[in-house]
């Protein structure tokens, strides 16, 4: 028999390890290992404006390759972060007992759990990380046609229970507890 996991939803970038705590101690209580699935962030029009003025400033200064990778988007990868940072929740979790696998996705965070989850008998609940469920780029909408198809609970944290979790735990000396809410 397989082991049961939770699926932990998050963005590739520097945000990358908020919710893990919650999500490791989830997963120690329910005795289940996790699943990160790394999805792309859409880009936004400003990000877009932004990465073209820029490799415009560069192609008029005769810098031409870098003004390509910057055009491209190349220019916002975090990867020495991002590995370090994955380096990091995987020995944390480690520690804890609790086996991490990190998986990678180039679609968005809703298209990515659908074809996650397509076949994925094991995957108890799903996960979503302070950093996904607070960016500008999952809306209402999207975040409620998530919970209809997806067929497992859906967690979401946010930044000020996470936050407000890590205070009262250091105030009281106590195990980290957040507030939640799911949806089914």
């Amino acid at each position: 028999m397989n082991k049961r996991q939770l699926l932990f939803v998050t963005y590739r970038d520097e945000h990358v390890d908020e919710g893990i705590s919650y999500t490791i101690e989830l997963a120690k209580a329910m005795l289940e290992d996790i699943v990160i699935l790394l999805v792309r962030k859409k880009d936004s029009l400003k990000d877009k404006f932004d990465d073209l003025m820029t490799a415009v400033t560069f192609a008029e200064a005769g810098e031409h390759e870098s003004a390509r990778e910057i055009a491209s988007g190349a220019g916002r990868d975090l990867p020495a972060i991002v590995s370090g940072k994955i380096t990091d929740m995987v020995l944390q979790s480690s520690l804890a007992g609790v086996h991490i696998e990190v998986r990678n996705t180039d679609q968005d965070v809703v298209s990515g759990i659908r074809s996650f989850l397509k076949g994925q008998n094991v995957i108890d609940k799903v996960v979503l990380s302070p950093a996904v469920t607070e960016s500008e780029m999952l809306t209402t909408r999207d975040l409620n046609r998530l919970v209809r198809t997806a067929s497992r609970p859906i967690v979401t944290m946010t930044r000020q229970s996470v936050q407000a979790a890590r205070e009262e735990r250091v105030r009281k000396g106590s195990p980290m507890r957040y507030v939640q809410s799911t949806g089914y």
